[in-house]
Formats: C-alpha cells, sequence, structure tokens
C-alpha cells in the first residue's frame, strides 16, 4: 500500500511538471540562478575571512633586543614572551644574520664593510598572535621585560586593518544573507505562480474527497524535483566558474590569497544541492498553505 502511495505521489508529481512544462523551466531556472547567487555568495564570504585572517595573522611584533644581553638572557626572553596567553610563536633573528638578510635584499655583499665594520642592527625577536586583536596588549607587555629596548607591532595601521578585516567578514555574511532571502523569495514566488495556475486543479480534488495529504505530496515531490534539477544546473555553473577564477589568480595573481581547497568546494556545492531540495520543498509547503489547512 505504500509503494502504491508513492507510486502515485511520483506520478503525479511528474505529470505536473510536464503538464506545466514552461512553468517548471521557469522554476528550475529561477532556482539555478538563486542556488547560483548563493553559492557564489558563500565562496565569497569564505575568501573574505581567509583574506583577513591571512592579513591577520601577518601582523608582527618585533620586539628589539639589548646588545649587552648574552646568549642565555635571549632564550630566557624567548620563553617568557612564548609562555604568555595569546603567543602563537616566537622566533629569533640575530644581528649577524638580519645584517646578512638585509645585504640579500639591496643585492649588496659588501654592506657591512661600507658600514666601516659596524653593525646598526639589533637582535631582535619576532612574536605572532593567536589573534590580531591581542597584539597590543601583548606588545605592552613584553615592553615591560627587563632587556627589551623597544617593540614596533605597526602602531596606528593595526587598528585599522583590524577594523577593515571586521567589516570584511561582515560584507561577507551580509551577502550571504541577502543572496539567501532572495533566492527563497524567487523560489516561493515562482511556485505560488504555478499553484495559481493550478487552483481549478486543487478544488477539484477537493471536491471529490482527496485528503491534504494527497493533494500535498505531489506538490512538495515536485518542489524537491524542481530544487534539485536547479541545484544541479547552478552546481555546474558555480564549480566550473570558480576553477576556472582559481586557476586565473594563480596564473596572474600568485599573490592573492584565495582559498583553493577542493574538499571546501565539494562541500560547497553539496550544500547548494540540499538547500536547492530544501527551498523547493519549504516554498511548496508555504506556497499550498493557501489551499490546504496544515
Amino acid at each position: 500500500m505504500a509503494f502504491d502511495s508513492a507510486k502515485y505521489v511520483l506520478g503525479q508529481s511528474l505529470i505536473s511538471l510536464k503538464r506545466n512544462i514552461w512553468l517548471s523551466v521557469a522554476s528550475i531556472l529561477t532556482v539555478m540562478i538563486s542556488l547560483t547567487l548563493l553559492g557564489s555568495s558563500l565562496l565569497f564570504l569564505a575568501n573574505t575571512s581567509h583574506i583577513a585572517k591571512t592579513f591577520e595573522s601577518q601582523l608582527e611584533i618585533a620586539v628589539f633586543l639589548n646588545d649587552k644581553l648574552n646568549a642565555d638572557q635571549i632564550i630566557a626572553i624567548q620563553n617568557n614572551i612564548q609562555n604568555r596567553d595569546g603567543v602563537a610563536a616566537v622566533t629569533f633573528t640575530s644581528k649577524d644574520q638580519a645584517i646578512i638578510n638585509f645585504q640579500e635584499s639591496l643585492g649588496s655583499k659588501s654592506l657591512l664593510e661600507d658600514l666601516g665594520g659596524v653593525n646598526p642592527f639589533p637582535n631582535k625577536l619576532t612574536v605572532t598572535a593567536t589573534d590580531a586583536r591581542q597584539v597590543q596588549n601583548i606588545a605592552s607587555q613584553v615592553l615591560g621585560i627587563a632587556g627589551v629596548d623597544k617593540v614596533r607591532y605597526g602602531e596606528g595601521i593595526l587598528e585599522k586593518l583590524i577594523v577593515f578585516t571586521g567589516w570584511l567578514r561582515w560584507i561577507g555574511i551580509g551577502v550571504v544573507a541577502a543572496f539567501s532571502f532572495a533566492s527563497f523569495l524567487l523560489i516561493t514566488l515562482n511556485i505560488k505562480t504555478n499553484l495559481n495556475f493550478r487552483e481549478k486543479e486543487i478544488q477539484i480534488m477537493r471536491l471529490v474527497g482527496a485528503s491534504n495529504s494527497v493533494i500535498r505530496w505531489p506538490f512538495l515531490l515536485e518542489g524537491l524535483i524542481i530544487g534539485l534539477f536547479g541545484a544541479g544546473l547552478a552546481v555546474i555553473l558555480v564549480g566550473t566558474g570558480y576553477s576556472w577564477l582559481l586557476q586565473y589568480i594563480v596564473a596572474t595573481l600568485a599573490f592573492m590569497p584565495v582559498v583553493a581547497d577542493q574538499m571546501f568546494l565539494m562541500l560547497v556545492l553539496f550544500i547548494m544541492i540540499l538547500s536547492g531540495m530544501i527551498m523547493g520543498a519549504l516554498a511548496s509547503v508555504f506556497s499550498i498553505r493557501k489551499f490546504l489547512e496544515f
């Protein structure tokens, strides 16, 4: 009996899709457009968050040490900083290594000789924080350690960068929310239009004694099918488009930090398919409430 009911529901859904072929095509295209926007906005959010995280991870605290410190004292200061809350890593650069690095950046091999054998660079510790918002607090703490002469962390720029990355994340979230709402609205309006064309059909079914579930399930399944087909087309567009965009960025803008994880892309595409089916079913539920009592 259950098999016969399922067969009937599926048959009615397919008949309805075929009978109203142009409305079905319009609904599928609406879902495709909606989910293309939604999938693109999800990838936009992921990339804005990744860019913000990359910028924040590049914020470092430069700790310049007194030249009179010996190796044991430098190690003690390094361990002191490393054990503080919010510190991710501490690396040491000796003054000798610092001038070598500077020489290489200038393409010079005689910089030390040109300076009269005097190395102006101090020993330095580079501190990376676990959170960009903790940089200023960590810098203040480190400045109070004996043997530390100066601390530099990009004063003035840090605060602006944190505000910028914060806005970047909120913009990404806003785009996802706006397109999610727009997607659901477009699908709902399309299915409502479909139902308005079939109002007489539903009324006749009610007059002949069909129960609410008998009327409701074909529409729910129809919404699922429309959502699945539309999501499939959107997945092809978004997957192909994003793969092409990644290749273009890697080839021309290699410095740009973008999300290139294939597993993440597959997850977004799966979410799109699932969202399409859920949106189609929910849109059917909200649309058919006009005719049925839930």
